[in-house]
């Protein structure tokens, strides 16, 4: 009850301290003719938002800017259509499975050269004070794009916030480590879009000192990796980390074992003259060649950071990112950052339903033999899980204790660090489950961005929140709590504290509650930390 009311107080203040009144919120069309560094742009009003698509930040990264860190757009004289979607960076659509992809992929890879590219929604371009958030997609840093229905920003418009999603390079043309090749160029894209947002946001109606920079999976990676960046520095002043991670960076020897394994795979030199003959076709072609599997990435030094879903990371390169982003943290202290971070109840049932593997660990020994991958004490840590949830059969356990070592621990060792720092942090877990399938996937890996953009189209038999659909007082209740934390640096309940760890369970009722997990998290004291 009391948290309930702390809600709605923080709520109420963030109204009227932040939220201008409706008729200054209104927008026109002659209010879509905006002037930013490089020329002016034409966008449509959409619903009572106004909707930019595709506003270049860089050049496009074709010729000499191909395999070459952005660099900024040539200005255009004519006034530039903004009022349709552009193209996306390459990326290769995934296959049909249990899920439909076209709310979170849209049709796939658009093609076309102009595609470092931000999408804006905005209440009103006569302001110059309204919060700003800067969304970066997931997609393991190898598929997906800015401007699909699911982050379609016009509700976060429509509770007065500029909303801006933006593109980046992936897979090999972004995170493939090749001599004569800046390293970690997908992350120097997405430098560059919040470099972008700082010169021109405010002809938008954007505060330049109010920058909320958020994402989900590889896109809550990339903020913890900005989070540490000098190179990144001022750029941002809160956070939200979606089932990310600050220790999920290869080392150099890890990107370097990758990048060994494509030259082998394609018979070609590890070099830019070599990857520069490849069409970008050719190379998602190519992509797709190399598996997890056949790469070993646990090296001396350094555990694999990747779970063996995927391998296109940032690189710990000595420039962007100097450590692991967790350790950076507890050495750095990066100042004046808020955050909100936080993780699903069943994140890895995403990634291993569909390979059928669950059903597999019938007895104890597979079990063990799978959690050894992690834990260099499985049976002791098996044990643990059994007793914390003991209804799950050996599948289920072995979801829920990836999971834990995925998202929960390391979402928990971020906020710890940052806490030390004097950071105001916010916790939470999300626990709604999809109906989808029959609802074996629960609360899985991405299940919470339709509430988050309170688009909840996603529904239906493949649908991702199943034929049930979700409940909109969720989505509303979210979205609120999104919209707070960028307005104000609180969603609406008490801060995280490492001696509390306070986290909001999130699902049909919200419970705050005081050292979820504690045994659970006890476990892994030691194993994968740095």
């Amino acid at each position: 009850m009391i948290s309930n009311i702390k809600f709605i107080l923080v709520g109420l203040v963030a109204f009227f301290i932040y939220q201008p009144t409706i008729a200054q919120l209104q927008i026109s069309e002659a209010d879509c003719l905006v002037s930013t560094q490089s020329g002016k742009v034409k966008g449509s009003v959409i619903d009572g938002i106004g909707v930019f698509k595709s506003i270049p930040y860089a050049a496009p990264p074709i010729g000499e800017n191909r395999f070459a860190a952005p660099v900024a757009h040539l200005p255009w004289g004519d006034i530039r259509d903004a009022t349709k979607q552009g193209p996306t960076a390459p990326f290769a659509t995934m296959p049909e499975g249990d899920f439909d992809g076209e709310p979170l992929l849209g049709k796939g890879w658009l093609k076309g050269d102009d595609f470092l590219a931000v999408n804006i929604w905005t209440p009103s371009t006569m302001q110059q004070h309204l919060p700003v958030m800067v969304y970066i997609h997931g997609g393991a840093f190898a598929i997906g794009t800015s401007d699909v229905p699911l982050f379609d920003g016009t509700n976060f418009a429509k509770k007065g916030v500029v909303l801006v999603t933006l593109n980046y390079r992936m897979g090999i043309e972004g995170f493939l480590q090749i001599p004569g090749v800046p390293t970690n160029i997908g992350i120097r894209d997405q430098i560059a879009a919040l470099r972008w947002v700082k010169a021109n946001i405010a002809a938008f109606g954007g505060d330049t000192a109010n920058v909320t920079l958020f994402g989900e999976s590889a896109g809550a990676i990339s903020v913890g990796v900005l989070i540490t960046s000098k190179a990144a520095t001022g750029l941002f002043k809160r956070c939200i980390m979606e089932s990310g991670s600050g220790q999920a960076a290869l080392s150099k020897e890890q990107a370097g074992i990758i990048a060994t394994q494509y030259a082998k795979t394609l018979k070609i030199k590890n070099t830019r003259e070599a990857y520069l003959r490849f069409s970008p076709e050719e190379l998602l072609a190519a992509q797709g060649k190399v598996k997890p599997k056949m790469v070993k990435l646990k090296t001396p030094s350094a555990p694999d950071p990747t779970g063996g879903v995927a391998f296109f990371f940032p690189v710990i390169d000595g420039d962007i990112i100097t450590e692991m982003p967790v350790a950076s943290i507890r050495k750095n202290k990066p100042a004046n950052i808020d955050l909100l971070i936080g993780y699903n109840t069943d994140e890895m049932n995403y990634f291993l339903i569909p390979t059928g593997l669950l059903k597999k660990i019938k007895f104890n020994f597979i079990l063990n033999k799978a959690v050894l991958a992690v834990h260099p004490a499985p049976s002791a840590l098996i044990a643990v899980f059994k007793k914390a949830y003991p209804k799950k059969n050996l599948g289920e356990l072995f979801s829920a204790i990836l999971t834990s070592y995925q998202a929960q621990m390391p979402s928990v060792r971020f906020a710890n660090e940052l806490a030390k720092t004097g950071a105001n942090i916010f916790m939470y877990e999300f626990a709604w489950p999809s109906s989808i399938k029959n609802g074996i996937y629960g609360a899985y890996h991405g299940v919470e961005m339709p509430f988050v953009f309170n688009n909840l189209q996603s529904k239906g038999e493949r649908g991702m929140l199943g034929p049930a659909g979700g409940p909109q007082a969720l989505a509303d209740k979210m979205q609120d709590a999104w919209v707070s934390f960028a307005k104000a640096g609180n969603p609406g309940w008490d801060a995280y504290t490492i001696r509390e760890r306070k986290t909001m369970l999130i699902s049909n009722a919200w419970q705050l509650q005081n050292n979820p997990h504690e045994k659970i998290l006890a476990a892994w004291v030691g194993v994968r930390e740095y």
